[in-house]
């Protein structure tokens, strides 16, 4: 995704980096956004650029997985809080989750992400990702086991924990695009992210 010698910056000079591109990927959609002015914001050369990435997409596709490897964290960390209970940890969690994105600075790179990426381009790096993926991969998905209190949830093995908490992370993330499409309120977009991982977890159907 990235290089070693990317890696091997200096924390400053990678933040400005980030910083520039991300910041170019807020002012295009990712098919217009220029190398030229990433290079130009953090004051690299274009040969240093492709010292650190392959291409464009190479860059993308690493802030992407920088920004879920942030909020796996987040979730993680709320999990722990909660003791392993999922509903009101998701709940907590998107709350934080749709904050930070409509609040952010980087605002418009949240919503040409999810409106004009194509699924090729981060599908490999979609929220715990159930197809045959790296080493790292596994430790990810092993790191939410160990915290998600499986005791009341009508799973029969890891796997079908996963799956849930797979479908109802793609579910939530077409439940924001569907807000910035239809330029939906901060409390709009929570409001049916909320009742989509409540229809979710405890069903649609009333109590007989």
């Amino acid at each position: 995704m990235y290089t070693e010698t990317f890696q091997n910056l200096s924390q400053q000079k990678k933040e400005r980096i980030i910083h520039a591109a991300l910041t170019e990927f807020s002012a295009h959609p990712f098919n217009e956004a220029s190398i030229t002015n990433i290079v130009k914001n953090a004051d690299i050369s274009r040969e240093s650029f492709y010292q650190y990435f392959d291409n464009k997409e190479n860059l993308y596709q690493f802030l992407v997985a920088d920004l879920y490897n942030k909020h796996r964290e987040d979730l993680v960390h709320i999990l722990k809080d909660n003791e392993g209970d999922l509903y009101s940890s998701l709940m907590e969690f998107y709350d934080h989750y749709i904050d930070e994105i409509v609040n952010s600075k980087y605002f418009a790179f949240y919503k040409n992400t999810f409106t004009y990426v194509n699924h090729h381009l981060i599908g490999q790096n979609g929220i715990l990702s159930l197809s045959d993926q790296p080493t790292f991969r596994k430790k990810q998905q092993e790191q939410f086991l160990k915290v998600i209190n499986i005791k009341n949830l009508k799973a029969e093995n890891n796997m079908e924990v996963l799956e849930y908490i797979y479908f109802i992370v793609n579910t939530i993330h077409h439940m924001i695009l569907d807000g910035f499409v239809n330029d939906l309120s901060l409390e709009g977009i929570k409001k049916r992210s909320f009742r989509a991982v409540e229809w979710l977890y405890y069903g649609i159907q009333k109590e007989k």
